[in-house]
């Protein structure tokens, strides 16, 4: 069983749609968690007269997927965004991995040049026993994403520490497209511009100093 997490503000004419392209490609038992800014009434609208499953939490990004971690159940959690397009045969790629024991962290193909060679991921998929304990960032158990962060580094934070740990694989057959303006594959909104651009110095910063002392301190 996975949790599909995805964090959503001010974009809740994607939401249909998102629905549909996940029943859609995935075949194996799942349930999608929508986590919904609690200022955001029409997106929790939307969601209700789509009978999603959902959570109401004030953002900014990490504490609301860390909501939507707490939320859910399942054995595999994929931390993911609104603005993806899932491709066919996404989740049996990434079961395949987990079959190997070792393996703590899926990183998945997105379609984008940063996460062409696998040293980065945006959507990636965890065992939630790794979660919980060591945690999938650095000197906290039970959070996905570092809720120091604004917005940036959330994944690399992730996704380096699991390589460092040595428990992560790169699955290029498993693709979540992110659909995103820097790739030209979809036109900004506000939604970006208060993403994006919030506390980006700071957690540039942040970042530098926390991978400092994971790569120096034993994990």
């Amino acid at each position: 069983m996975i949790d599909i997490l995805i964090p959503t503000i001010f974009r809740a004419h994607y939401l249909a749609d998102l629905i549909v392209n996940i029943a859609g490609t995935t075949e194996g038992a799942h349930r999608t968690i929508f986590v919904a800014d609690e200022e955001d009434h029409e997106t929790i609208d939307e969601l209700q007269s789509l009978g999603a499953g959902y959570v109401v939490a004030p953002g900014p990004l990490p504490r609301a997927m860390n909501a939507g971690f707490r939320a859910g159940a399942g054995d595999l959690v994929l931390a993911t965004n609104d603005d993806v397009y899932f491709h066919a045969g996404w989740l049996e790629a990434a079961e395949r991995a987990f079959e190997d024991p070792s393996v703590m962290v899926v990183g998945t193909r997105d379609l984008t040049p940063i996460s062409e060679n696998g040293d980065h991921t945006t959507q990636p998929i965890m065992r939630r026993a790794y979660v919980e304990d060591p945690g999938a960032v650095w000197g906290e158990t039970g959070t996905i994403y570092w809720e120091g962060y604004h917005h940036g580094w959330v994944e690399t934070e992730l996704w380096q520490l699991a390589c460092h740990r040595g428990v992560a694989r790169f699955v290029p057959e498993c693709v979540i497209e992110h659909r995103h303006p820097d790739w030209g594959t979809r036109p900004p909104d506000a939604t970006d511009q208060r993403g994006n651009m919030q506390g980006k110095a700071e957690d540039s910063a942040s970042f530098q100093n926390r991978r400092h002392e994971w790569m120096t301190c034993p994990v």
